[in-house]
Formats: C-alpha cells, sequence, structure tokens
C-alpha cells in the first residue's frame, strides 16, 4: 500500500511549492486521537462556500516534499489552487508528519521520511475518519460555510476513509472515492493471485501455496488486531485490522446522501474487480444514490497510453476526473 502510494506522489506536479505559502495551518487537539495539523486554502476566508476535504492516499510522507530537483511535489493530485475559488479546501497531515519537508535517502537509494512513534501509534481508519470529521466542526465554527455542500473526496486510501467520515458526521453532503477498494482490502491480494494463475504468470500449485500463506497471515492480524509491534507489508496490524474491519461499501451503503465512486479500468493497484461489486450491491439493495464511473483504459494514476503517428505515449487523465467530480457536484 505504502509503494502506491509513493509511486502517486511521484507523478504530481513540482510546481506545487508555490502552492504552500497560501495555506493557514491549524493544530487542533483530541484526547484520543492527540494533536494533528489541519491546513487550509481559500482564495477568501470571509465568502460562503462550500467545504472541501480532500484525503490523500497512503504512507507517512508530508504533504509537500522536496525531490532531487530541489522542487516540491505533493501527495495531492487536485488542483488545489484552482478549486480554491469556489471552495474552503482543507488538507490533513498525518501523526506528526509535518506539512511540508524533506526526505532521506537510503544506501540504496530509496526516498524515505523517518516513521516516527506517534505515527505508529495511531495510524488507523479511524484515526484518519475521526479527525477528518473534527476537523469539519471546526471549520464550519471558524469560516462562513455554506451548510449545503460540505464534501469529502478521497484518492486511493483516502477513498477508503471518506464513507467513514460521512458515517461519523452527518454535516457531510457528498464523499467522492476515487481508485478505493469497495471490498476488504486483503481481498484484493487474492483475487490478484487468482487472476496471476488464470493468466499464467504462476502456476495453480504457487498460486494455492500463496492464497494459503495470505490467509495464515491475516489470521494473524485478525488475532492481535492492536498491534503496533508487529508489521505486514510495511504497516502495522492496528492499521490492516483498522482497514479491514469494515469495508468501504458496508459505510457506503449506510449513508443516503450522493455519492460518487471513480474507478480505472486498467488499474493494477486496486481491481476494478472489487469495485464493481459496488454498484451491484446498491442495485440489488435499490438503493439510488450512488453513481459509478468508470474511465476503462485509465490506471491507478489515471494515466492511459494512446498511440499516436505510430508511437507510444501517456495521456495524464487526472485533471479531467477531478473536474468531472466537481462538475457533479455542481449537480447533486
Amino acid at each position: 500500500m505504502k509503494c502506491i502510494y509513493l509511486l502517486l506522489m511521484l507523478l504530481v506536479s513540482s510546481s506545487a511549492f508555490s502552492q504552500t505559502d497560501l495555506f493557514k495551518h491549524y493544530t487542533l487537539h483530541d484526547s484520543k486521537l492527540k494533536s494533528f495539523q489541519v491546513h487550509l486554502l481559500t482564495s477568501d476566508s470571509t465568502a460562503v462556500k462550500p467545504l472541501l476535504v480532500y484525503l490523500d492516499g497512503s504512507g507517512n510522507f508530508p504533504i509537500y516534499y522536496k525531490t532531487k530537483s530541489g522542487k516540491y511535489s505533493t501527495s495531492v493530485p487536485i488542483d488545489l489552487k484552482k478549486y480554491s475559488k469556489n471552495y474552503h479546501i482543507v488538507l490533513i497531515s498525518k501523526p506528526s508528519v509535518p506539512f511540508k519537508d524533506s526526505l532521506q535517502m537510503s544506501p540504496s537509494g530509496r526516498r524515505f521520511y523517518p516513521v516516527s512513534n506517534n505515527y505508529t501509534m495511531l495510524y488507523s481508519l479511524d484515526w484518519r475518519a475521526e479527525t477528518a470529521s473534527k476537523a469539519i466542526n471546526f471549520f464550519v465554527k471558524k469560516l462562513p460555510v455554506n451548510k449545503k455542500k460540505i464534501v469529502v473526496m478521497g484518492y486511493s486510501e483516502g477513498s477508503q476513509v471518506a464513507p467513514k467520515v460521512a458515517v461519523l458526521n452527518k454535516k457531510v453532503t457528498n464523499i467522492i472515492c476515487i481508485v478505493g477498494n469497495a471490498l476488504n482490502h486483503f481481498y484484493d491480494f487474492l483475487i490478484n493471485t487468482r487472476l496471476d494463475v488464470i493468466k499464467n504468470k504462476i502456476s495453480a500449485e504457487e498460486g494455492q501455496k500463496t492464497i494459503d500463506s495470505l490467509y495464515t497471515d491475516y489470521e494473524k492480524i485478525y488475532a492481535d488486531p492492536l498491534s503496533t509491534k508487529k508489521n505486514w507489508y510495511g504497516e502495522t496490524y492496528l492499521k490492516w485490522s483498522s482497514f479491514t474491519r469494515t469495508t468501504p461499501l458496508e459505510n457506503m451503503l449506510k449513508l443516503k446522501i450522493p455519492i460518487l465512486y471513480i474507478a480505472g479500468g486498467k488499474d493494477n493497484n486496486q481491481t476494478i474487480i472489487g469495485m464493481d461489486y459496488a454498484k451491484l450491491e446498491f442495485l440489488r439493495q435499490g438503493k439510488k444514490n450512488l453513481t459509478y464511473k468508470v474511465y476503462p483504459n485509465s490506471n491507478h494514476y489515471f494515466q492511459e497510453e494512446e498511440t499516436k503517428d505510430g508511437k507510444t505515449i501517456t495521456v495524464d487523465r487526472i485533471d479531467e476526473v477531478h473536474q468531472f467530480a466537481v462538475d457533479w457536484l455542481n449537480t447533486h
């Protein structure tokens, strides 16, 4: 999961540094969640505007981080300055992770940011959802917010968090979930293994061995769900168990507010197979509040390969995706 997040951040424009000076920063306090930082970007803090809370993907990188070129990039792929004209936009830092900082380099050349003890002890679905809920309450009191439009938009892991925020906070009027799983995230590992067998990437025997090993790992995690000492795929048991205890789809189904769910048909990080099930379940239950939008040829970052003049080029559709989401908000 963390590697997915890091790849995403590499794709975002390094022109982001100029935006960092436009933010106002606040530290909120809670006995359970501890201190956490929220960041506001708005063209006019005195204007009545909708509130948009944007939840980025997984990992402990700062929201703005310095690249090898010395410029800054960001984990948030939406054009923040553009949409701050019509929205009060809020970002939330991970536990004890600064808004902006430089990364470190391992001997192998891998870039990383030091993992703090506070991050290890706190990072979970509950922490992310509850801090977002409290941020909404804070800014509704502090800013002239149009209470008819309070939006939570999540990308990748943030997509898993967004439905939970709306379950916790009834002020939320719309949620947008982009390339995040609908079912138990552990199920994706099982699906991908079965697909590797079908595609003859591995033998059936190898696939079953992997499946059996995954179930063994899952059993260990669920047997010790609060552990912050034990890790799997670079994250604590607490993190994994919290994100798989209740599925995003279960939280979506609890909601009556409009939901936009966006998928990439060629997403190699978040298989669309599980996401497709969300639409089916809403149909089965007769619920009408889900809009399901698929970009058939897009990967996890909404990049597509096209052939032009005999050459293969990469087309980036991430801005188009966010504009579609904002246009959807205007009609829902």
